[in-house]
């Protein structure tokens, strides 16, 4: 497909997905502008730099970021604030900074603007059954109230016009992941054998090199216009499996045994990880069928994808 050297804006670009996405657009084709409030980590041939105002910001500074600029991805996001003021800290990065970046590309671009937000944004970090975007939007927390409230706005600005995507994945994996993801890599590197065979509630993951794709593809395809997708593999895993996956590409067998789990819910308890524990070893379930409806394909093998990220991880 000839891009014609269509100029998209990144932000978050020096993070988890954008340090995956800006390679991902330069080879598809783009040029890419790519933002961050440390531009100096972003060390790639051929790529326009760009400071990311803050929230706060003249609206000069945001229009100047977008100016040239045919399509925007907005990926920059606190995803874990560990302090008091956590609550305005996800305000005003995960709603106000994606507020004010909509409005002036709103102004200004010819293309989309696609939002990355969250699986937060439409429930809490456990839930029975198979969530699906037309489930009711009920947040658990102020990262997901914050993303919500942006998505709100995104819609409302670009009303009529349909040049929006709104993206909710789910945990992503691939290699350098923190956050919960890297919680579990960490204990399945641990040289011993781990009491996790009984944990079999099933979570929804997504590669970043799959969602890389989701991002190019809803900026490609007109069937996305206006809508709103969670993204995820098309197979769950267990937490025993994604152990047994990481352990398989560090070149090991598994090493699982069972424990009940109320035991390991208390040992979590006198840690002070409940909270986490839970996150990580509840069932979430999410179903990529309205995004793959427009033509996104996820990935079926994600037990292999997890092994390949460690091996990669294990080679840098």
């Amino acid at each position: 497909m000839n891009t014609g050297r269509a100029r998209i804006l990144v932000t978050g670009a020096s993070g988890f997905v954008g340090r995956a996405l800006v390679p991902h657009l330069l080879k598809a084709g783009y040029a890419v502008r790519a933002a961050s409030r440390t531009p100096e980590n972003i060390r790639l041939e051929g790529v326009e730099t760009a400071i990311l105002p803050s929230p706060d910001a003249p609206s000069a500074a945001f229009e100047a970021l977008v100016a040239g600029c045919d399509h925007v991805v907005h990926l920059a996001a606190i995803a874990h604030a560990r302090h008091r003021q956590a609550t305005a800290a996800y305000e005003a990065v995960n709603q106000i900074l994606a507020e004010r970046l909509a409005e002036a590309a709103h102004g200004s671009t010819s293309g989309k603007f696609v939002f990355i937000s969250s699986i937060r944004a439409q429930c809490g970090p456990v839930r029975d059954g198979i969530v699906r975007e037309t489930d009711p939007a009920m947040p658990q927390d102020d990262y997901g109230r914050a993303k919500l409230a942006a998505e709100k706005t995104i819609a409302s600005t670009f009303a009529g016009t349909g040049k929006f995507t709104i993206l909710r994945p789910v945990l992503v994996y691939g290699p350098g992941v923190r956050g919960n993801m890297g919680m579990l890599i960490r204990l399945a590197r641990l040289p011993i054998p781990l009491p996790f065979a009984g944990l079999d509630a099933r979570r929804s993951l997504l590669d970043r090199e799959a969602l890389c794709d989701a991002i190019l593809h809803a900026i490609r395809e007109p069937r996305t216009n206006g809508g709103t997708y969670l993204v995820a593999d098309a197979a769950p895993l267990s937490v025993a499996e994604i152990i047994a996956a990481v352990r398989m590409g560090l070149g090991r067998r598994p090493a699982l045994f069972p424990l009940p789990q109320a035991w390991l819910e208390r040992l979590a308890s006198l840690t002070g990880q409940s909270r986490r524990w839970q996150a990580v070893t509840g069932g979430l379930v999410a179903s990529p069928l309205l995004l793959e409806a427009t033509g996104w394909h996820p990935p079926s093998d994600t037990f292999r994808r997890i092994a390949e990220s460690i091996r990669q991880d294990s080679r840098n």
